[in-house]
């Protein structure tokens, strides 16, 4: 086939191959795409490799040549094959982006930003597949190393790049980010550029820079918003810029210095202030403003036996059971002798739980006991404990191992919201579901004190309660209190939990929302908690759900799904199963196990009376169940979905997909182990637990053949007939 001289040269010049370098030797290029087609990919390789022995100008090659070798995971060839791209055209976008793929693999993640974003300027407005495959691989990597804001914006530009197809990546990555409770809302949403005020001198430059921003050009950009900064310091416009720029450039650093900048500007509301300076808090993966110095003690002993029983012997220290100790050895050839929870109180004298929540003890700290090595003598190890926490453990080992010095030292930093979660420690709880409901009921009982009462950095190693009469720190409470309303793992378990907060740290409580149907889809992230959905209509509250499901924001969730609930819905239509989304979401957030099935069942009864398939519902239910060690209601729920859904091959290839991830059968559907709880297989059987308590399949989920022979030890799956 001839090539169109006139068509654009696949080398990233930007060139028509006509007026390209390349024209002397982009005859071979069908050749080689041939070749990839067909999934040759080393003879691919080895052409394009004489190509450029004897044309070394030929850039086309180099492009085709760096992307199969990415795609063959050559990385050291990938990064020659860069560098001689680079030498050739240093201003082509796919040598630089080359380039930016192999510093990514060489984990040099700042390198790779900062290589994209010259990639991304010289690129213009048509940005090639390749590009935009990098910059997904790029906002995986920002992702998995807290550079969150980053992540977002290198995953976005993928995922809404027209005719890219592509975007299952950045897709994902977007997805991963918003839905992990665990990031903070505040993340979960790109800071905007702020306009500019009428009327100011700098007006058109300002514009300029936007401009640039616009079009991905955002060295140029910066350039001009440094520009900026000079003439019109703390201009909230100009500095939302430079925050933008530095998003891109993945400086999580400056990053933060600008927000904290923003949060100075007193034009803007204290709201957006407080927001601001919340949002430096968790843009990288350092929070140490906000963050709890834990601290590691460590002593020598003589005795170990001596120690062992010492520890034992007081109350505050609970000894941990041997298969907790093979837990802490993993993998290494020698682990502790002995570990104990350390208390914060005495425990209870009977067993089970105390009506009373104030005799619950919690953990405060680990225990462990290790006996002489080669090279270190025996020692008591201490970890996990605070540094507000740290003299109440040395008062403790005091007790328990008196005249041994403790040293110690930081271990690391935990960040505010993990003090709030309970570990109740020194109890004889062997029911599950009963350890689960003291969990919950621990953590709104102490939760908030917790929190209120921990020292940090951000309030001048005070507490949010000691720091509430200073008004000279009226900003860095409020921006405390909005990074505790982004975390979505805190407000979900504790609805009431800001309102208290907001009290103890003297700031007035959130106002709430209450968008119109025409407005209910531009509430940012970090607001979906403050929404107040009473009069929004049936639609409008599917898509806050559906939204809510999306970012993590439970508790609008919750709200928007019981409000759903209540109202009388068509019968038909695409609205007619709308309960249903409302009583999943409060099934999937609930905070016990018990409130789950209550959801479930009532989500069941409803299907079954408007007769909407079941069969998402069960399999939703199986989890729980195993998780509640109810063996039997285990079972009987795989039975139904068998008996129900067991000619639907998807319903029963998810069942034997959940199965695998269980650990209770292998992918070809032979059982594995059996669940606890449940009951011996028979005596004739193979003695494997089975979906049917015994060793064949259930009839309705055998295929045809082998339904009546009551000898196979398979569950059906798509393909297995």
């Amino acid at each position: 086939m001839s090539i169109d001289t006139y068509a654009i040269c696949p080398c990233g010049s930007g060139k028509k191959i006509k007026f390209c370098k390349c024209k002397d030797s982009v005859h071979e290029l069908d050749r080689v795409l041939t070749m990839v087609e067909g999934g040759q990919l080393v003879p691919a390789l080895d052409r394009l490799a004489s190509i450029l022995e004897q044309h070394p100008d030929a850039a086309w090659a180099l492009a085709i040549r760096g992307r199969l070798l990415m795609d063959l995971r050559e990385y050291d060839s990938l990064k020659e094959n860069a560098e001689r791209f680079t030498r050739l055209q240093p201003s082509n976008p796919l040598a630089l982006t080359q380039s930016a793929a192999a510093a990514m693999f060489a984990q040099d993640l700042g390198k790779a930003t900062e290589l994209m974003l010259e990639a991304l300027t010289e690129s213009g407005q048509n940005v090639d597949s390749f590009v935009l495959d990098v910059a997904s691989l790029l906002s995986y990597g920002l992702a998995g190393n807290g550079i969150l804001l980053t992540a977002r914006i290198y995953a976005t530009l993928a995922f809404v790049s027209e005719g890219y197809e592509g975007n299952g990546m950045a897709a994902n990555v977007l997805q991963q980010i918003n839905r992990d409770p665990a990031v903070n809302l505040l993340v979960k949403f790109m800071p905007e550029l702020l306009p500019r005020p009428d009327g100011v001198d700098w007006a058109e430059r300002y514009d300029e820079a936007a401009l640039l921003l616009a079009n991905n050009k955002i060295v140029l950009a910066e350039n001009k918003f440094d520009s900026l900064q000079r003439t019109a310091p703390l201009q909230p416009a100009v500095l939302s810029g430079l925050l933008t720029c530095a998003v891109w450039r993945g400086d999580y650093q400056r990053q933060i210095e600008l927000l904290k900048k923003l949060s100075e500007c007193e034009s803007l509301s204290d709201d957006d202030r407080a927001r601001y300076l919340a949002t430096s808090f968790v843009v990288g993966p350092d929070s140490d403003p906000i963050s709890v110095e834990k601290r590691t003690m460590t002593t020598e002993v003589d005795s170990i036996e001596e120690t062992m029983m010492s520890l034992s012997s007081h109350p505050r220290f609970g000894e941990l059971p041997p298969d907790f100790l093979q837990q802490l050895k993993g993998d290494n050839e020698i682990g502790p002798r002995a570990a104990y929870q350390l208390l914060d109180r005495d425990p209870p004298s009977e067993d089970g739980v105390p009506e009373d929540l104030a005799l619950v003890p919690e953990s405060i700290g680990l225990v462990t006991v290790f006996g002489r090595e080669t090279d270190r003598a025996a020692r008591v190890e201490v970890v996990g404990v605070t540094a507000q926490q740290e003299q109440t453990a040395r008062d403790q080992l005091g007790l328990a191992l008196p005249g041994r010095h403790f040293d110690s030292e930081r271990e690391g930093w935990l960040p505010l919201n993990y003090i709030a979660m309970s570990q109740p420690g020194g109890l004889k709880v062997t029911d599950p579901n009963a350890f689960e409901s003291l969990q919950q009921r621990l953590f709104v009982d102490r939760g908030v004190m917790k929190l209120a009462e921990t020292a940090v950095p951000l309030l001048g190693d005070q507490s949010l309660k000691d720091a509430a009469g200073d008004d000279s720190k009226w900003l860095e409470r409020a921006a405390l209190l909005r990074y505790l309303e982004g975390e979505d793992s805190l407000i979900a378990r504790d609805e009431t939990m800001l309102q208290r907060l907001c009290e103890i740290g003297n700031r007035p409580a959130p106002e709430a929302i209450r968008p119109t149907g025409d407005d209910v889809e531009n509430i940012p992230a970090y607001d979906l908690n403050r929404v107040d959905p009473a009069g929004l209509d049936t639609e409008n509250l599917v898509y806050l759900i559906q939204r809510a499901q999306q970012i993590s924001a439970t508790r609008l969730g919750r709200v928007a799904s019981r409000q759903l609930l209540e109202m009388d819905l068509p019968s038909e239509g695409e609205l007619a199963g709308a309960k249903l989304l409302g009583y999943s979401f409060l099934m999937q957030n609930a905070t016990r196990s018990e409130d789950a099935l209550e959801n479930l069942e009532a989500a069941k009864k409803y299907a079954e009376a408007h007769n909407f398939s079941t069969a998402s519902l069960l399999l939703a239910e199986l989890p729980l169940r195993l998780r509640r060690g109810e063996a039997e209601k285990f079972q009987d729920c795989v039975q139904t979905i068998a008996k129900n859904h067991g000619n639907d091959p998807e319903v029963m290839g998810r069942l034997q997909q959940l199965l695998v991830q269980f650990g209770l059968i292998r992918p070809d559907g032979s059982p594995v182990q059996a669940p606890r709880g449940a009951a011996p297989a028979q005596a004739e059987s193979s003695g494997l637990w089975t979906p049917d308590g015994g060793g064949s399949a259930p009839a309705a989920a055998a295929p045809p053949a082998a339904s009546g022979g009551g000898s196979s030890s398979k569950l059906w799956v798509p393909g297995m007939d």
